[in-house]
């Protein structure tokens, strides 16, 4: 199968911007956040998503993240996470995504150190989150604050056989990781359906276009040749930025 290229437009913005979509020939990341997640009429989802199938516009989905712990400590934090992150998977499935991005919420300073603490909390989630996704769905969680893969090999143990797929994060892994790329890909690439590429210079989360930054994308690029059917999106948070961005990400990808 083979994917256009894809890049992230907010849930209130895509209707908007479909004409600018269709010029570009992209698909879309359609990110929710929370309030976009409440107030989102399953009516006006479901309108959407046979737009996108009519003009021929793939999407995937990216789920809320902010103040949400799929692990968290607090049971009531988790359960209000899992309630959102199940909306959004029943979104995407309304919306025929190929994916669904999730933030697994492990961050070495909040949880101490306690791997854990963070991966018993987190089943009950991800069983709920994978067992509303059906067969269809790809859910998939994104490297954020992980300074090493540790904690994402362990849930991908505990899911060995489960629908939980990794979203690779090259800003992400340029701003915490402290070990060589190849610690990430290797063990991982049986995992990896997605991945986010963006750029910055290692001191905050710019998402510049590829090549702008100190991301190494040469080393990411022999890995990518040996991968199919990937998921490929720029995540744009400048409108001055986007065309680059869309243009760097098709030429790394040729």
């Amino acid at each position: 199968m083979s994917l256009p290229v894809f890049t992230n437009v907010p849930y209130r913005l895509v209707k908007d911007n479909m004409q600018r979509i269709l010029s570009l020939g992209i698909g879309i990341e359609i990110y929710f956040n929370n309030d976009a997640l409440d107030e989102a009429e399953p009516k006006e989802v479901k309108e959407l998503g046979k737009m996108l199938a009519g003009l021929g516009v793939r999407c995937t989905v990216h789920a809320p993240f902010m103040d949400l712990s799929p692990g968290g400590v607090d049971r009531t934090v988790r359960a209000i996470t899992k309630e959102k992150l199940k909306r959004s998977v029943e979104l995407a499935n309304t919306l025929q995504a190929l994916t669904i991005v999730c933030h697994p919420g492990y961050d070495r300073w909040r949880f101490d150190g306690n791997q854990r603490l963070w991966l018993d909390a987190s089943m009950d989630t991800w069983t709920a989150v994978i067992g509303e996704a059906g067969r269809d769905l790809l859910v998939l969680v994104e490297n954020i604050f992980e300074d090493e893969p540790s904690t994402l090999i362990e849930l991908f143990n505990v899911f060995r056989d489960k629908n939980l797929n990794f979203c690779f994060d090259s800003g992400h892994f340029n701003l915490f990781s402290k070990v060589p790329l190849s610690d990430w890909l290797e063990p991982l690439k049986g995992r990896v359906r997605e991945m986010h590429l963006h750029d910055n210079h290692g001191r905050s989360d710019e998402h510049l276009p590829i090549g702008m930054g100190t991301f190494p994308f040469r080393e990411l690029k022999a890995f990518v040749r040996q991968l199919d059917n990937i998921v490929y999106t720029t995540e744009i948070h400048s409108e001055a930025y986007a065309k680059d961005s869309i243009i760097n990400l098709k030429e790394f990808l040729s």
